[in-house]
């Protein structure tokens, strides 16, 4: 069983088996018990809207188990955690990683591979069991109208080197940004995935609360070529 959960901008909780997986917090309503499952957190960077501090209290009441990988632009130490309420002993459980890392822990059938991003952190390419997951983070085509031709080349080039690592590989889930900001480039970086990366489904993220987007991409060329593909992510009210 694999169940997929919407928690606000670009945090998903995945539910395994054996396993829950959440991706990116920022906000949204966690689960108040984890019915025996283990927990695995991942949070790609450290801007405000991939990662709060809140969720490591949430995720120490609820397992003294879980284990977390960041991106390693994520500074934690046993003072500042001490500050903030979080026993230091939770470092020995926190994966800090950079982009082009391997983790692998094969009796737990765990491997978690990372993606430089082109803004801040990593990408996470995670696999769980028989399920297999792409979280981009902050990991797109940052295609913004103000930005220099130039600038833009440079982006367009370092996003495609670090899809095409992954390129024609298969993953069951795959959260992808569609940031309405960027305007007329706002599907560039999912436009790109899409041709390149095999994804039974997915889900459209860091769109700001501008859910009609996707929508909108479904529209496009590329967007109505995979359209069966690409979930309609809900508003949840916080």
């Amino acid at each position: 069983m694999v169940k997929v959960t919407y928690l606000y901008h670009s945090g998903f909780m995945v539910e395994l088996d054996n396993s829950i997986l959440i991706f990116d917090y920022f906000k949204g309503n966690l689960p108040s018990s984890l019915k025996g499952k283990k927990l695995l957190m991942f949070f790609s960077h450290k801007h405000h809207d991939h990662f709060q501090l809140s969720a490591l209290k949430w995720a120490e009441e609820m397992s003294k188990e879980a284990h977390f990988f960041v991106g390693n632009d994520i500074k934690l130490n046993g003072k500042y955690l001490e500050r903030n309420g979080l026993c230091p002993a939770i470092l020995k459980r926190i994966e800090r990683m950079q982009g082009g890392a391997v983790y692998e822990n094969k009796e737990e059938q765990l491997k978690v591979e990372t993606l430089h991003s082109t803004d801040e952190g990593v990408a996470f390419v995670v696999t769980a069991g028989e399920t297999s997951i792409y979280h981009a983070g902050d990991l797109n085509n940052w295609y913004w109208p103000e930005e220099t031709k130039i600038g833009n080349e440079k982006m367009e080039k370092a996003y495609k080197k670090e899809i095409d690592k992954i390129a024609g590989r298969h993953f069951d889930l795959a959260f992808v940004p569609l940031d309405p900001r960027l305007k007329e480039g706002y599907g560039l970086g999912m436009d790109y995935f899409l041709e390149k990366v095999d994804a039974d489904r997915v889900f459209p993220m860091h769109m700001w609360e501008e859910y009609d987007v996707i929508k909108r991409y479904k529209q496009t060329k590329t967007g109505r070529a995979f359209a069966e593909r690409i979930e309609d992510v809900p508003h949840i009210p916080m």
